[in-house]
């Protein structure tokens, strides 16, 4: 599957969303490669897109995260509709990834939530 910086087709990041700074920060260990990892959430009903020669940013109507190569693990950083937190970690369940992540409040001041699984 070829995904471009145009984008897949599929569901956009809600407005409302667009406007708040990264709330959600994680790590994935003995993931496959961003790119691998952007396919299969395109096979989930995700929109992607390449954001760089390395990263990819994947999106829902509630989420929108960026996907970051790391030696041993990747990386994800992005904003997630904070009431939805618990649906991202099912989604990476879902597509048998291991994952731990942080939601911060939209100041980054505090730490909301802490996540594995």
């Amino acid at each position: 599957m070829e995904i471009t910086s145009g984008g897949t087709p599929g569901p956009r990041l809600a407005d409302h969303l667009a406007v708040l700074d990264n709330n959600v920060y994680g790590r994935l260990p003995h993931a496959p490669s961003v790119q691998v990892l952007a396919e299969m959430f395109v096979r989930a009903g995700w929109r992607a897109r390449a954001s760089s020669w390395t990263e990819y940013e994947v999106e829902h109507e509630w989420a929108c995260i960026e996907l970051e190569p790391s030696p041993d693990e990747r990386l994800f950083s992005g904003v997630v509709e904070p009431s939805r937190v618990d649906e991202l970690g099912a989604v990476l369940a879902d597509l048998g990834l291991r994952y731990s992540m942080e939601l911060w409040s939209d100041d980054q001041a505090r730490l909301l939530r802490e996540l594995a699984g």
